[in-house]
């Protein structure tokens, strides 16, 4: 009973942050949102049994990525920028079309047939020395991507906030 209620808590977690980064207008509390259900989604591992993709869920993307957003954020001019009015018609079609979508793929979970294999093989193929030797071998250039976009980011986000600024005559 205690680990559904725990379960519940982090698909709260994950549904109310997503609630709150579709819907916000200013872009910090979206940034939060995203935190926050990225938090929910490293307890959905955690209690998946996956405690590596857990630590590395809040390592890399709630330490690295969102904390990049964040500066990045604070580096631009979007902090000054009012979002424009919420049009009804436009917010009636996005709630109908993620109904529909939503609706369709449950009916596709509902319907599939899961099979669960466990072996010890298998188990020893996601131990921590294996997704170790995995990730600096076969997708280091993800990571060496991933680190690309991101000073991308943070380089745009510095050169908007330079071309914002009032020039100082001395």
């Amino acid at each position: 009973m205690l680990e559904q209620a725990v379960i519940y808590t982090f698909v709260a977690l994950v549904l109310i942050g997503g609630i709150l980064a579709a819907f916000s207008r200013q872009i910090l509390y979206v940034i939060i949102g995203l935190g926050i259900s990225l938090l929910g989604l490293a307890g959905l591992f955690l209690n998946l049994g996956s405690p590596f993709v857990a630590a590395m869920q809040v390592l890399i993307y709630i330490g690295g990525i969102t904390v990049a957003i964040v500066f990045a954020m604070m580096l631009s001019i979007a902090m000054s920028i009012r979002p424009p009015d919420p049009n009804p018609q436009k917010l009636g079609f996005a709630i109908a079309c993620a109904v529909i979508f939503f609706g369709a793929v449950a009916h596709l979970i509902r319907g599939a047939q899961f099979q669960q294999i466990a072996s010890p093989a298998s188990e020893k193929a996601w131990s921590v020395g294996a997704l170790g030797h995995a990730l600096l071998t076969h997708y280091n250039v993800v990571f060496e991507a991933l680190s690309l976009v991101l000073l991308l980011a943070i380089i745009g986000a510095i050169l908007i906030a330079r071309r914002a600024l009032p020039k100082e005559n001395s």
